[in-house]
Parts: C-alpha cells; sequence; structure tokens
C-alpha cells in the first residue's frame, strides 16, 4: 500500500471514531466486494477509493493527495511581529548568558584562555612569536616605503595593532600587521587626493600632511570595521568571485613589484599603472645605477632561494622565516665594512629611537573626509577579504570556528588603536600567518612576542637597520608579492571555465594598467554583474524519467530519461523574484512550445505543464503574478498547470496569494512521479487516481455512499451485484487497476476495513467484463 493509501486509511479511521461517538448506535456491518478493474498491461496502476463518506469528507477538507498545507494564522502571526520576535530573542540569549560569556563576547582572548595549558603551548607560541618577529622587523619597513610612509611608521604598525588584536582578535594563527597590497593602496589613494587638492611632493609641509592623512585613513578604516562588525555585515565580501579577487591580487601584485623598480633601479619612477611605470623606466635610462641594481637583484635571488629551500624541504623551514632578516644583516655589516652608502648605493637613514607618540589629536579636524572615503572604503573590503581568508584557511587547519563579524570588531580594534600611535592600515598577512602557524602558534600569545620583539627593536636596534640599503627593502618587497601572482589560478580557470577565466583577466588587466583603486571597483563591478547574471537567468531543465525508476532527471544529462506525450515537465533549480520572473517564463514557454511542436506532427497536444519546485526556496509577489499569467494563459488553451514539491515557504505564499485555489489544490503535489500518474490517468480518462481523487470522483462516491450508509438500503447481495455488473455497473468500495491484487495489499485493505466495520471480499471478473 502506498503512503497515500497509509495516510488515507489513517485518516478514514479518524473519521470513523469521529462518527462513532456521536451516533448513539454503531454503523451495520457492511459488505464490499472488491473487484480488479481491466486495464493494459503496460499501464497497471493501482486505484484505491474509500467507501466510508466521513473519510471522504475529511480528505477532501483538509488535503487532496495526502498534500496538507497549513495556512498561517495572521492573528498569531502579528501578535509576534518581527520587532517584537527579534528583541525577545535578544532578551533571552542576553539573559542567557554567564558574566564569563560576555567576557568573551567583548575580549575573544578569553575564549582561548580559559583553556590555555601554560606548559604545553607556551613554549611554541613563543617560538612562534620569535620566527615572525624577525621576519616583520624588515618586512615593515619595506611596507612603509611602499606606502609613502617613513620607515619608522611600519615598525609602529607592526606594534600596537599586534597587541590589540591579540586581545580582540579571533583568530589564533592569524599574524596582523602591514601588508604591500594595503600599502600600496594607501599610496596610490593618498597620492591622488593630495594632487586634487593641489599639494607637491616638492612642498616642504607635502609629508607631514601625508603622514597625518594615513593616520586618520587608519582611523576611519578602524571605525568602519567595528560598525560592520557590530551590525554582522561580515558576508558582503561572498559577493567577490574567487576569480575575481585572484585577478584582482595579481594584478596588484605586479604594481607592486614594478613600484619597488626605481630602488632596485636607483633612480626615480613616478608611473603608478604598469604601462606609466614602463613609460618611466625608458624614459629615465640614462640614470641607472648598476652598484644599486646589483644589491637589489643579489638580495632577492637570496630571498627567493631561501624561501624555495624552506617551502620545499620540511628541516629548513626556518629559513622562510628569517629570510629577510639574513639579507638585512648581511647587507648592513657590508655597508659598514665597505662604506656602500659612499659608493653610491642609498640607505634607510635615519630612525627615531623609542616608542611611538600619541597621534589621537590628528584624526580631526578630517578636511578631507569624503574624498578619502573612496580610498577608506577600499582598504577595508580589501583589508577584510585577505585576512578572512586566511584566518578561515587556518581556523579550519585547528578545528575551531572563525565568526566574521567578531573578526571584523578585531581589526577594527587593532587599526583604532594603532591610530592612536601613529600607525597606518593593517591587516592580515598571507606570508607571515603562514608562517607563524608552520612555527606552531596556538594562540595570540605568539602575536604578543612578536610585538615585543618590534618594541625591543625601536627600543634599542633602529640605529643598526639606519645603515641597510634601500634596495634590500624593495627585494623584501619583490619577493613578498611573488607569492601573489596566481597565475596556477588563471591556468586552471581556463582550462575548467572559459567565462571565469574572462573574468579574472578583466580584474587584473583592469588593476594593472588602470590603478588599483579603479581595479578594484571593476573587479566589484564584475561580481555584482555576475550575481545579477546568475540570478537574473537561473538554470532550468526539462526532465524525464529514468527507465525501470521514479526518479526524474534533465533530459540533456540523461538522454535516456524518458518523457511524457502530453506532459512538459520543468525544474527551476533558483529562487524566483522580480529580477528573474520574465526569464522564468519565457523558459516554460519555449519547453512547451518545443514539445507541442513535436506532438503535431503525431496530431497530439501538450495537456499538462508541471513544474518541478522543490529547488525554489522563495518566490515574491513578482513571481506570484508571473505564475498567476501563467496559469491563466495556459487555462484558456486547455492545459492545466501542476506544481510539485513546494517548500513550506513557497506553499504559504500561493495560498496566501489565493493562486493555490487558482490553480486547484488537487493540483498541487508533494511528489513529481504522483503527479505524473495522475496526468496520465486522466488523460486515460480513468476517474480515479493512485494518488488521489477528484472532486467529481469525491461527488460520485459520497453520493453512491450516501444510499449505503441508510439504515433503509442495505448492501446488495451476490446476485444483486452479479446483475449490476453484468448491466455495466460499477462496484462500490475499493477498486484497484490490475489483473490481481498482491497479498499484501489485500490483508492491509482487510485490517483498514475491519477497523470500519466494513467486510470486504474479493471477486475476480475477467478482462473487459466490467
Amino acid at each position: 500500500m502506498t503512503s497515500h493509501d497509509e495516510a488515507a486509511s489513517k485518516d478514514g479511521s479518524a473519521a470513523t471514531t469521529g462518527t462513532s461517538q456521536s451516533v448513539s448506535t454503531p454503523p451495520e456491518e457492511q459488505t464490499v466486494t472488491v473487484h480488479p478493474l481491466a486495464s493494459d498491461d503496460n499501464k497497471a496502476r493501482r486505484r484505491f477509493v474509500t467507501t466510508h463518506r466521513k473519510t471522504l469528507e475529511h480528505i477532501n477538507r483538509d488535503s487532496l493527495f495526502n498534500t496538507r498545507y497549513e495556512v498561517p494564522d495572521q492573528k498569531r502571526k502579528s501578535a509576534s511581529s518581527w520587532p517584537k520576535k527579534t528583541l525577545g530573542a535578544m532578551h533571552d540569549k542576553a539573559a542567557s548568558r554567564s558574566a564569563y560569556d560576555w567576557l568573551e563576547v567583548f575580549l575573544p582572548m578569553a575564549k582561548w584562555l580559559k583553556t590555555y595549558k601554560v606548559r604545553d603551548l607556551l613554549l611554541q607560541d613563543a617560538i612562534a612569536g620569535c620566527t615572525v618577529g624577525v621576519m616583520v622587523v624588515p618586512q615593515s619597513m619595506s611596507y612603509a616605503k611602499l606606502a609613502g610612509l617613513p620607515v619608522e611608521y611600519g615598525l609602529y604598525s607592526a606594534l600596537v595593532p599586534v597587541y590589540a588584536y591579540a586581545f580582540f582578535g579571533s583568530s589564533r594563527q592569524l599574524a596582523v600587521g602591514p601588508v604591500a597590497l594595503i600599502s600600496l593602496m594607501l599610496s596610490t589613494g593618498l597620492t591622488h587626493e593630495l594632487a586634487k587638492t593641489g599639494h607637491s611632493p616638492e612642498d616642504e609641509d607635502y609629508q607631514a600632511i601625508y603622514n597625518t592623512l594615513a593616520i586618520q585613513v587608519a582611523f576611519l578604516v578602524g571605525c568602519f570595521y567595528i560598525i560592520l562588525g557590530v551590525l554582522r555585515l561580515g558576508f558582503i565580501t561572498i559577493f567577490l568571485s574567487h576569480a575575481v579577487i585572484s585577478g584582482f591580487t595579481t594584478g596588484a601584485a605586479v604594481i607592486i613589484g614594478m613600484s619597488q623598480v626605481k630602488y632596485i633601479f636607483g633612480y626615480d619612477v613616478k608611473g603608478k599603472t604598469l604601462h606609466k611605470v614602463l613609460k618611466d623606466i625608458f624614459a629615465n635610462i640614462s640614470e641607472f645605477n648598476y652598484k644599486t641594481f646589483l644589491v637589489g637583484i643579489l638580495s632577492i635571488i637570496a630571498l627567493v632561494t631561501m624561501k624555495h629551500i624552506g617551502k620545499t624541504y620540511p628541516k629548513f623551514k626556518w629559513m622562510r622565516a628569517i629570510g629577510p632578516l639574513t639579507v638585512c644583516t648581511i647587507t648592513i655589516v657590508l655597508n659598514v665594512i665597505f662604506d656602500l652608502e659612499g659608493k653610491g648605493i642609498p640607505v634607510v637613514g635615519a630612525i627615531p629611537v623609542g616608542l611611538p607618540p600619541v597621534t589621537a589629536d590628528q584624526w580631526f579636524p578630517i578636511e578631507s573626509a569624503g574624498d578619502l572615503m573612496l580610498v577608506v572604503f577600499s582598504i577595508t573590503i580589501v583589508g577584510f577579504m585577505e585576512s578572512i581568508a586566511i584566518g578561515k584557511q587556518l581556523a579550519n587547519k585547528h578545528k575551531y570556528e572563525l565568526d566574521s563579524s567578531t573578526e571584523l570588531i578585531g581589526l577594527g580594534m587593532a587599526n583604532l588603536c594603532g591610530a592612536m600611535f601613529m600607525s597606518y592600515p593593517v591587516t592580515g598577512s598571507f606570508s607571515r600567518s603562514a608562517v607563524n602557524n608552520e612555527a606552531g602558534a596556538k594562540s595570540g600569545i605568539s602575536g604578543i612576542v612578536t610585538a615585543t620583539i618590534v618594541m625591543l627593536v625601536l627600543l634599542f636596534l633602529t640605529p643598526v637597520f639606519e645603515q641597510m640599503p634601500l634596495a634590500v627593502l624593495a627585494a623584501i618587497v619583490i619577493s613578498g608579492v611573488l607569492g601573489l601572482l596566481d597565475y596556477p589560478e588563471a591556468i586552471y580557470l581556463w582550462k575548467v571555465h572559459k567565462f571565469d577565466f574572462a573574468v579574472w583577466l578583466i580584474a587584473c588587466l583592469g588593476t594593472m594598467f588602470l590603478g588599483v583603486e579603479i581595479g578594484l571597483a571593476i573587479a566589484v563591478a564584475v561580481s555584482l554583474l555576475l550575481v545579477t547574471y546568475e540570478s537574473a537567468y537561473p538554470h532550468t531543465a526539462v526532465l524525464g524519467r529514468l527507465p525501470g525508476t521514479t526518479v526524474y532527471r534533465n533530459i540533456k544529462q540523461y538522454p535516456e530519461a524518458e518523457r511524457y506525450d502530453g506532459i512538459v515537465m520543468v525544474r527551476i533549480d533558483a529562487p524566483i523574484y522580480f529580477a528573474n520572473t520574465q526569464n522564468v517564463r519565457e523558459k516554460i514557454s519555449k519547453y512547451e512550445r518545443q514539445a507541442e511542436e513535436q506532438l503535431i506532427e503525431r496530431n497530439g497536444s501538450v495537456k499538462y505543464v508541471v513544474l518541478e519546485f522543490s529547488p525554489v526556496s522563495h518566490i515574491d509577489t513578482s513571481a506570484l503574478h508571473i505564475l498567476e499569467d501563467i496559469y491563466t494563459t495556459y487555462r484558456d488553451r486547455g492545459i492545466q498547470l501542476c506544481i510539485c514539491n513546494p517548500g513550506v515557504t513557497v506553499m504559504e505564499k500561493l495560498v496566501l496569494s489565493g493562486l493555490a485555489d487558482s490553480i486547484g489544490r488537487r493540483h498541487i503535489f508533494t511528489s513529481l512521479h504522483d503527479c505524473v500518474n495522475w496526468c496520465l490517468d486522466e488523460m486515460d480518462n480513468v476517474e480515479s487516481s493512485v494518488h488521489g481523487f477528484t472532486p467529481d470522483d469525491v461527488e460520485e462516491s459520497l453520493a453512491t455512499n450516501d444510499d449505503i450508509d441508510d439504515d433503509n438500503n442495505p448492501p446488495p447481495t451476490n446476485e444483486q451485484q452479479e446483475e449490476s455488473d453484468s448491466k455495466g455497473g460499477s462496484a462500490v468500495g475499493m477498486v484497484f487497476a490490475a489483473d490481481d491484487i498482491e497479498a499484501e495489499i489485500k490483508e492491509q485493505i482487510e485490517i483498514d476495513s475491519e477497523e470500519k466495520g466494513v467486510k470486504v471480499t474479493f471477486a475476480s471478473l475477467g478482462t473487459g467484463q466490467l
């Protein structure tokens, strides 16, 4: 017995019980004869019609075809309106938190600190912190130069922000501090803004104004991060596809590398985009300094070699971390011994000794806040994107969850605290985070150790780094951004998805030739266009039944899938809303026309259009209007629209809009196979359906049962039944369209009938005798 039969039997049982309670005397035992109904062998399907009037009324009232959907109670729904419901949930959640839970909310460090095992983990964190510390000192100075700031700003940005993130950040292995991409974006943005206001690098106060703007940008970026985190908007980066991010990062890496050529070649290169940089290089080639070039190239070779050895041979992974410090130390020693500065090789120069001063007084006034918003927004998005990418990867590796909104707040506090102490915008670093993880970092303690090393350098070792050649700083930047050149991704996209490769290429070339800011804008625009395109043109498929199964699949993917003449089955693989309603309608009409053209050759026509709604998670009012138009159009043409597998929210919209009643609830199914069988039955002009009843069936059965339920009309005798059969009458009760009835079905029918006080007998008739 099918699930629908079981449900009908249970409903019938319940209805019978209710009837027996309301009537003083139980109904008289009734005898019902069941006959096999003649049918074609290839279309043998079971039909089931119950005999109890109350059961039929219950089925008709509640839901035909065992499709039971509860219409929402509007009074109850309005009583728990959105504000009250939301505020109530927030109140309940807040009331359930302990004091330590609240401490974890505002200070994520407390979450891992309560389980921190000092004896087991402190040494590992200390080693990791020292490893990253010796790496970040030369790197931070290099990135400060890239950002157009004095080298000490890089050290300051690797101090206070790192301490702040250790307390407020949620990642345990992320290494926060200056990074190449943010440094380049800051340099490009501030140079452009100062040029708009008439400032020139030749002005005496240019650098001071530039430094103040960098601190103000860090302050605004920190505020943006915190606001986004409080509003829980960490999902915004999902609109940037991986192809767009990879293309933008690759293009930016090329620009970063080219921006350091001036320190390698020994002369000024002012261009900010690839073609302008190349133009300046060849225009001033006569100023080429081969001594600086040799120092820079040898430094790059040494750094790349040590990084390669560290990646290839696990025993020497420490070489990857100490590479920058090693090169710096060697060149400083060479400068002291051979006086490289006196031979025309520029060096870093004076670096202030001591901790950074408080610069919170420079936050205001922000004279060009509106102009800075584009720079601030770009740095916020790219910084979070870079940080959350490596942060989630490390969190998954160490089996803990990283909340995007909490991470936003952590980055915001790092930038806000840093802006108080002469820092420019910071975020998570790919290279240093990877080294931190490989060195065995287990918690934010490693960050505290790293910041402490930077503090010691500021207090005692800055005079040493004054002797470092600028070409070495450029070499550190160039070797660092080589890892950002994501050409393997481009090759992969070309092989797998040409469209994604085109997106990658657009983002990459746009960044290289139009600049970082415009490149980012292009990347965001391309991502939004992709999202819009995917939403406006959802995937749809014509379905067919896999032979020998009740499974329906896309006929393009499974050419062997069987289709039924007169029935068009369409699956819509996306929510339906205002942006894609027209496309969905066009696709449905297209499939129906194609089926109609094929059937005309065989003198047939489409009778049913079946929409498979299981992938449709949401519909809006525009979709409801389109569905109503589709239904009306097909109704006028004699085509019935059927809907299968609508979700709870979708069915709710259908009911509330009245569309479910317009289409007819008997045309809404919970199974595509049930719907197909019903359509086939209807086309074969069979009264009863394998999974339900039409209104005519119900009325006819009720009319028949009125006579049976009447005490003055006892059940017919066998002789009367045979006479009725010979005259073409129909058997009352359960009718099965098959040549025989399976044993388990007989047994179930007998059990269900006994519960209802109905006696059932089985008779056999030959084909064509009914």
